[in-house]
């Protein structure tokens, strides 16, 4: 928790303790709501809900009955989040009832809301798509009362908070249906009415809720740029945490490009910029140290290539190892791929050293292309190739001309000189690529503590989406729910499930 929060609450327990020495139960009961809130958002839950207990029992005492539905609301958002499920929607019906009883539209409208949002937990811990139908129709009913009731009774701006957020959590149960047409309409009206009314907060959950979905449908550069969307929003509210949580989400899609070493930039970028989740932490530092091993094992690889094969062989299994143990499948295949690759070019080199015959050597060389061309290797086929011409140049086999016109076509593909050396151009980027790791490699986490104990490569977090829990920082969740709107008793609401 930061300084400024820790100090905050600080001041809050002091009120709170004045209040109980002037004997003032509605100032101690608004304190407790304002401790509760703060102490959510940082995930000390069961702190959290002992102060909206404590602030039920003021609120009871003086017979305050809308205060009284509030805390019950408060209890049952907390209780939500410690997953004591049937518990939490007990309190949130006595709110909804009790809001009922004062024909408080407004009360009855965040009732819905939350018991909806109490139904997607439910969902997303046992996978019922009974509890989603319910969590829809919960939605559904308060979203019917902002439009038909609301408004004019409550101002344009709060309005627009309660649709934005009760649009964000259909697009959320839809995707969970997988109707990923409702999904993408319900969302996009989210990120419409934050737009226009500048709600920068429930800009950021309906992009970087977009966002983690596009990942998880291999839209990647539709990702990126709702990721870095909800990166701006965090920014103008310079809300580190969020801004943490952007670049961890924008790792996962250069990690699932295959681009370690911008992936191992925005880690260390969410690293430095902190998490209040001690699992988000966790998760940005095994990314971390991931990304930076296969950086700096393909940095080798590339050095290592040209002039030492035993070298390359050895460090394309390591890769292969890596990622598997990743759980990385398809490119520990590839790795795997490229060392057999590379070890049937030495096998075929091999055999032109002892005087075998042309057929045999061809043979050698078309397996190892074949190899290099599942592992997508245009630099290990320019090296095939090239020896293989070569021999044929030697033995004046027919088939030179086909080969030197393939491999003149693959370096006009890649940007390579047509005698397959490299582009000034590439070179420059290559040489930036390996200053951007040399300057970077100091900003490797320390080997102290507990990850000097854990040098073992942990798994890779798996991108968001599918039975990730709608609560995990690193995967989607339910938005915040409509904040109050006017009256009532709680003075902050909560951002959501941190």
């Amino acid at each position: 928790m930061s300084g400024d929060r820790s100090r905050e609450i600080r001041q809050l327990q002091k009120a709170k303790e004045k209040s109980q020495r002037s004997g003032d139960l509605k100032e101690e009961a608004a304190v407790c709501n304002q401790l509760g809130e703060i102490l959510a958002r940082h995930g000390r839950f069961q702190e959290a809900l002992e102060e909206h207990r404590q602030e039920l029992r003021l609120l009871e005492s003086v017979d305050d009955v809308i205060g009284c539905a509030v805390a019950h609301r408060k209890i049952g958002e907390r209780l939500a989040e410690l997953e004591s499920y049937k518990a939490a929607l007990k309190h949130q019906r006595q709110h909804l009832e009790l809001a009922r009883s004062l024909s408080n539209h407004i009360e009855q409208q965040r009732a819905w809301a939350t018991i909806g949002r109490t139904y997607m937990f439910i969902a997303d811990s046992s996978q019922s798509g009974e509890a989603l139908r319910e969590a829809e129709q919960a939605f559904m009913k308060s979203l019917a009362i902002v439009e038909e009731t609301l408004e004019g009774e409550v101002p344009r701006r709060e309005l627009s908070e309660m649709k934005t957020r009760l649009y964000l959590n259909l697009g959320l149960v839809y995707d969970s249906l997988k109707d990923q047409a409702k999904c993408s309409h319900y969302i996009r009206k989210s990120i419409f009415i934050s737009e226009q009314n500048h709600l920068h907060e429930d800009l950021y959950r309906a992009y970087f809720n977009l966002g983690n979905i596009q990942l998880r449908e291999g839209e990647h550069s539709k990702a990126m740029r709702c990721l870095e969307g909800a990166r701006e929003c965090a920014r103008r509210m310079k809300e580190k945490c969020m801004e943490s949580e952007c670049c961890a989400s924008l790792a996962q899609v250069l990690l699932s490009l295959g681009d370690f070493v911008a992936a191992k930039r925005a880690l260390k970028k969410a690293h430095l910029l902190g998490s209040q989740q001690p699992l988000q932490r966790e998760s940005i530092r095994r990314n971390l140290r991931y990304a930076l091993r296969v950086s700096r094992l393909q940095e080798a690889l590339e050095e290592a290539a040209p002039s030492n094969p035993r070298a390359a062989l050895g460090l394309c299994e390591q890769l292969g190892d890596l990622f598997s143990k990743a759980g990385d499948y398809r490119r520990a295949v590839e790795a795997y791929e490229r060392q057999e690759g590379k070890t049937w070019l030495n096998v075929a080199l091999s055999k032109e050293e002892a005087g075998k015959g042309y057929e045999e050597l061809e043979s050698c060389f078309r397996t190892a292309l074949q190899c290099a061309e599942r592992a997508q290797e245009p630099r290990l086929q320019r090296q095939i190739l090239r020896h293989l011409h070569a021999v044929q140049q030697r033995g004046g086999c027919p088939e030179g001309p086909s080969t030197l016109a393939r491999l003149r076509s693959l370096c006009r593909s890649q940007g390579w000189s047509s005698d397959g050396e490299s582009s000034g151009e590439e070179e420059k980027e290559e040489l930036e690529n390996s200053e951007a790791l040399e300057e970077e490699s100091d900003l490797e986490l320390s080997e102290s503590g507990e990850w000097a104990r854990r040098r073992q490569l942990l798994p890779l977090a798996p991108p968001a989406g599918g039975g990730q829990s709608l609560r995990c920082s690193a995967g989607l969740r339910p938005p915040p729910l409509a904040p109050p709107a006017g009256g009532g008793q709680s003075l902050r609401y909560s951002a959501g499930p941190p």
